[in-house]
């Protein structure tokens, strides 16, 4: 297949990356097998993505792909921005990416507005978005700080590249997140939102990690696609409730570091099929090889006489069927982090529970803990309402205190963050909160906008009856500044009760009254 064809080609490209490696404590294992005790290939997923070996393979794989696709192509990098290297001690140090991504990286910066609310100048309309009746819901769009690069980390929301991917245009798109592998069966509206978030444009293509779950995900993709797209069934989803106290899960620390590894093509989906990827990883081989060479990737695979002449592809061979044993080493080093883990939140609930007998002041003002021993407090600013028929009521708006082990803070949260522009509101009266955070500082910027954070938390000397006494004063000078954000907030959810025909579900109506 030639570039040019590649172009024309019907569906997207999916190419997985991965096969043997041996890790940090001299086991071997291949990226494609099942883990025991891991359904969802948690650990040789983190092992590929924060793996520099994989890296170096699947840039100048992309990279390859990107100077077929033409001088302003770029690839769109989606979860991480680091690979993990093993110190002489055994612990992990980082490194970030953008060090070994040649011709630069930059970020592309995903936004979507609320209402009518219109985009900033420096960012590209992707898609307006609309409600049943017509009514602007906001608008989706994005910029990128440094357009020349060819690296560009995705930074927002990816949710909306189902309504952005197409028209952010990028050749090449290399997922590392978890977002579409973990949780849950393996299920139509899993299928639905892979296509839609990753698979945007006949001529996209997506690279991954080829881990076990990856594969399942993209076979049964495909099973879907040739069956009609089905819709899914309406199952009722099992009630999780997130226990604090619950130990942590070693697997999600788990992080297998490949020090050898014969990384390469390992899977292929092209016009809707799963194919050899034989020839395309022998043409990747040998282009990373030969740097003097410049022929087109798809020109190499697709030409009867330069694939005859230049690869020597051998079939690939097939991942093994047993199921692989987490190694010993990534299991020890969890294990150890697990432990620590644990031991903080002892420590931590300890002090907690000592700084709740100063809780006295904030508690008269209606604040509350959601559980002991967390230290974390909440301030309802309106009522409580269903944010969709059946939910648990909610507060619309409200203030959350938190206590971390080195300082603390308190910041505003809307559930309506799609329809209240938050932070807009507390930007606009940027001076107000200011001094009301006086010693402290606030971050106003972000969709849970910072109005107070100040050094010192649970593991350090605080007088925490003056810092509460004072909060409490903050508090009153917060709940008038923010009296027409809630104001804004029972605005907009009777708005969309209306547009629904479904009547408000409120508790009490006069509880926590501004």
């Amino acid at each position: 297949m030639s570039d040019h064809q590649h172009a024309d080609s019907t569906g997207p490209t999916i190419i997985l990356i991965g096969g043997p490696m041996t890790v940090d404590d001299g086991s071997s294992l291949d990226s494609r097998q099942p883990v025991a005790e891991d359904p969802t290939s948690h650990v040789t997923h983190a092992s590929l993505a924060t793996s520099l070996l994989w890296w170096l393979t699947a840039s100048s794989f992309a990279g390859r792909l990107l100077d077929s696709a033409g001088e302003s192509a770029f690839a769109l990098l989606v979860g991480q921005r680091s690979v993990v290297e093993l110190r002489h001690d055994g612990s992990l140090r980082r490194t970030g990416l953008r060090a070994l991504l040649p011709g630069g990286t930059t970020e592309l910066v995903l936004i979507r507005t609320s209402f009518d609310e219109p985009l900033p100048d420096s960012y590209t309309e992707a898609h307006r978005l609309e409600s049943w009746d017509g009514t602007a819901m906001g608008t989706v769009g994005f910029k990128t700080n440094t357009p020349s690069r060819r690296w560009r980390f995705l930074k927002g929301n990816e949710f909306y590249l189902d309504k952005a991917g197409e028209r952010i245009g990028a050749a090449v798109l290399i997922d590392t997140s978890e977002t579409v592998t973990q949780g849950g069966d393996l299920l139509p509206d899993r299928y639905a939102a892979f296509e839609q978030r990753r698979l945007k444009g006949h001529n996209s293509i997506l690279v991954m990690p080829h881990t076990h779950r990856s594969e399942s995900l993209v076979r049964g993709y495909l099973a879907w696609v040739h069956g009609g797209r089905p819709a899914a069934e309406t199952i009722s989803a099992p009630v999780t409730t997130w226990d604090p106290t619950a130990p942590p899960d070693p697997v999600h620390y788990t992080c297998p570091v490949p020090i050898e590894a014969q990384f390469g093509v390992t899977g292929l989906v092209q016009d809707g099929e799963w194919r050899d990827p034989s020839d395309l990883e022998a043409a990747r081989a040998l282009l990373q090889a030969r740097y003097d060479l410049k022929i087109g990737i798809w020109d190499l695979v697709g030409n009867p006489t330069l694939r005859n002449t230049l690869l020597s592809s051998t079939p690939q061979a097939p991942a093994p069927a047993r199921v692989a044993a987490i190694p010993a080493g990534a299991a020890e080093r969890a294990q150890k982090r697990v432990a620590a883990r644990t031991a903080e939140r002892a420590e931590a609930a300890r002090a907690l529970g000592q700084i709740a007998a100063s809780f006295g002041p904030l508690e008269a003002l209606g604040w509350k803990r959601p559980a002991e021993g967390q230290g974390f407090m909440r301030l309802p600013l309106t009522d409580d309402y269903a944010h969709w028929p059946g939910d648990d009521p909610f507060p619309l708006a409200q203030l959350e205190f938190e206590i971390s082990k080195r300082q603390s803070s308190v910041s505003v949260f809307t559930i309506l963050y799609n329809q209240v522009d938050i932070s807009q509101y507390v930007t606009d009266r940027r001076e107000t909160f200011e001094s009301i955070a006086v010693p402290g500082r606030c971050q106003l910027g972000s969709s849970r906008p910072i109005l107070w954070r100040a050094l010192g938390g649970w593991a350090d000397d605080v007088d925490w009856l003056q810092r509460t006494t004072a909060l409490a004063e903050r508090t009153r000078r917060w709940r008038a500044a923010l009296q027409e954000l809630c104001s804004q907030c029972r605005h907009a959810h009777a708005k969309k009760f209306q547009r629904t025909q479904h009547p408000p579900m409120t508790a009490n109506p006069h509880r926590f009254a501004i």
